[in-house]
């Protein structure tokens, strides 16, 4: 609005009239003109006292150093605090026509009956037929709504950045389509995973970006079911899929399909995950895995001849043999039971060996019939390669030193009994005892299956190890953790 103060719309003698609460100020930033209520009610002010002196704008929110400070809030609503008024003038600023001074219009801003008492104003502070109210509140009205609209406009636009910014923080790509199979959301993610930006993909059809040809049809073929039944067979559920890049590049994804619910529109959200690199490194292990077969085949295989052949000539050797006949002997026993093991660890590799199936393979070449000397007493649970190698030298050192001294030399009983203890930390336990009616020898120490005896399982297995004479025999008790000896 613009007008001088002498025009018929707005003059300086309405300070009197319509306007007894309104002033000017001019290009000094001095106040020309007082409103006789104003000059009333503000103690001491009068014309030539500086706007700045008495005058703070409140809304809204300025400082004012100069008459274009004033210009620049001309027709919104202001809200004004005088020194020495106790309650606040609510109005408008008027430039004049040649831009030289101002008018300020206004009215006290009564909030309550007590505050209207409590200032000292009275009726007659009010002009009775004054047309500047309705024109402060439709200022104000127009102000407040221009004000709540920026700010619905600004909560808006930083709720978008907000949600754009946690979209573009995810792991995965994440498309939103509406039900028409639009999209009307594409994080940065999918953006670099199917090769189109986030402006250009909005708006267009899924099915032609990212759906390759030949899954087109069944994809809208599922969007009419779900439009007609609420339902879908991929929804909810993770499935692989392939994918399309804009340049028209097929590859493998996993996706998740949520369809929501906003503001009574259906939408459909997509997780997408890339499962390039992971296929590759699938085949990639599924052809060392293959590799490694192979390559463990060949290797038994060739262990199994070498044993097969040095055991014919231990054989070879037994017949010819005079006084070392009982070390041939002893050896061939060893040779053929590392070969039993050896084929058994080939066939079992995956699965482990099986404790009692492991115990009987090591022990039988040393007897004709193991039911009438051997006592075999064993949980389900089965060995890992490492454990079973170590534990299948123990057994053969245990049974050739039976075979040369003990219970099977002098036709006596063998207890094997493995067990498992629970305690603080759980353990596999072996209680190897011989019982016969032979001589006993002095002394075992110093031999070296003593030593393999004393010493494999401690070194290979973390555990324990005890060997004992007894009155009937010998006693030798082992104990290794668990979780390094049974395949879990």
């Amino acid at each position: 609005m613009s007008t001088g103060p002498d025009s018929p719309h707005l003059k300086a003698s309405d300070l009197n009239g319509p306007l007894p609460w309104s002033f000017v100020v001019d290009h000094q930033l001095r106040i020309t003109h007082v409103g006789e209520c104003l000059s009333r009610h503000v103690e001491g002010i009068r014309p030539g006292v500086l706007f700045t002196d008495w005058v703070s704008i409140v809304q809204p929110a300025c400082e004012i150093s100069n008459l274009d400070d004033l210009h620049r809030i001309s027709g919104r609503l202001v809200v004004m605090e005088f020194a020495g008024l106790s309650v606040q003038l609510r109005g408008a600023a008027f430039t004049t026509d040649a831009e030289c001074a101002c008018i300020m219009a206004a009215v006290p801003l009564i909030r309550s009956h007590a505050e209207f008492v409590e200032s000292g104003l009275v009726i007659n502070d009010f002009a009775p037929q004054d047309s500047v109210p309705d024109l402060l509140f439709a200022l104000q009205a127009r102000d407040v709504a221009f004000r709540e609209s920026t700010e619905s406009s600004l909560i808006r636009e930083q709720q978008r950045e907000r949600l754009k910014s946690i979209l573009d923080s995810a792991l995965d790509g994440m498309i939103t389509i509406d039900d028409q199979g639009c999209i009307v959301e594409f994080n940065d993610v999918a953006s670099d995973m199917f090769g189109h930006a986030r402006d250009s993909a909005i708006g267009k059809e899924l099915s032609t970006l990212i759906i390759p040809p030949a899954l087109r049809a069944q994809h809208a073929a599922g969007m009419r079911h779900f439009r007609k039944t609420a339902e879908g067979p991929i929804l909810n559920r993770r499935i692989e899929v392939m994918a399309m890049k804009q340049d028209g590049q097929e590859f493998p994804v996993e996706m998740a399909v949520i369809p929501f619910v906003h503001k009574g529109n259906q939408y459909f959200t997509a997780t997408l995950r890339d499962l390039t690199a992971v296929r590759e490194q699938q085949e990639a292990l599924k052809i060392a895995a293959e590799q490694e077969r192979l390559l463990g085949n060949e290797l038994d295989h060739r262990v199994k001849n070498m044993l097969s052949q040095i055991l014919v000539l231990c054989r070879e050797a037994e017949t010819n043999a005079t006084s070392d006949i009982n070390v041939i002997e002893s050896l061939s026993r060893r040779i053929q039971n590392f070969s039993a093991v050896h084929e058994l660890l080939s066939n079992e590799r995956a699965t482990g060996v099986d404790c009692a199936e492991l115990t009987w393979l090591c022990l039988s070449p040393y007897v004709k019939d193991g039911s009438q000397v051997i006592e075999v007493d064993a949980p389900k649970c089965r060995f890992v390669p490492k454990a079973a190698m170590t534990l299948a030298m123990v057994l053969n050192e245990l049974a050739t030193n039976a075979t040369k001294h003990g219970a099977i030399l002098h036709c006596g009983q063998i207890s094997v009994k493995w067990s498992i203890e629970r305690g603080s930390e759980t353990e596999l336990k072996l209680v190897w005892r011989e019982q016969h009616s032979g001589v006993l020898p002095e002394s075992i120490a110093g031999g070296f299956g003593t030593q393999i005896l004393q010493a494999a399982i401690p070194h290979e297995l973390g555990g324990t190890a005890d060997l004992q004479l007894e009155v009937n025999g010998l006693v030798y008790v082992a104990t290794m953790p668990f979780d390094q000896v049974v395949q879990i």
